[in-house]
């Protein structure tokens, strides 16, 4: 008798552990969605970058049409290395050219870390690269950026 109470108990046990696993399976592929979601929303890739021609001071532009695109590489006389973005498709990302200023030496370099959404906005986190201390670095006046394919939003800052 002792046995079949066992079994009852044992039986029950695992139906309740099976369903409490389902449970969690959903869960993780409901969390999955939304952080696949997340990821897509501040996705963002760096597809050029140079020491030289950028602005004087620390600055950003955000590129919605392909009219302001063309303007903008053709002012920085880089038609040549960028001929595969002039097909690029603006519903969902915009370009964003993220300009360090001048630089009394080259070693630097601005660079993205992350991107970040609320709401409507889209939070640029950028960095700036220095040269390390003591490091030979070209001895001439330098005007970092970078081009960056990001997410469109209504509005953008950077951090």
């Amino acid at each position: 008798m002792k046995i079949i109470y066992i079994n009852i108990i044992l039986f029950f046990l695992m139906i309740s552990c099976c369903s409490t696993k389902k449970n969690e399976s959903s869960s993780i592929k409901e969390n999955t969605k939304t952080e696949n979601q997340l990821k897509k929303e501040t996705e963002f890739e760096i597809v050029y970058s140079s020491e030289y021609g950028g602005n004087d001071e620390f600055s950003y532009l955000v590129i919605e049409n392909s009219i302001d695109l063309n303007k903008e590489v053709e002012r920085l006389n880089i038609s040549n290395e960028l001929s595969e973005i002039y097909n690029f498709n603006f519903d969902e990302k915009v370009i964003l050219f993220l300009y360090l200023g001048q630089k009394n030496t080259g070693g630097y370099a601005v660079a993205i870390d992350k991107l970040e959404k609320v709401n409507d906005e889209i939070i640029i986190y950028s960095r700036t690269i220095a040269p390390s201390k003591g490091e030979n670095v070209t001895m001439a006046l330098t005007n970092p950026y970078c081009i960056v394919i990001i997410p469109k939003a209504k509005k953008y800052s950077i951090k």
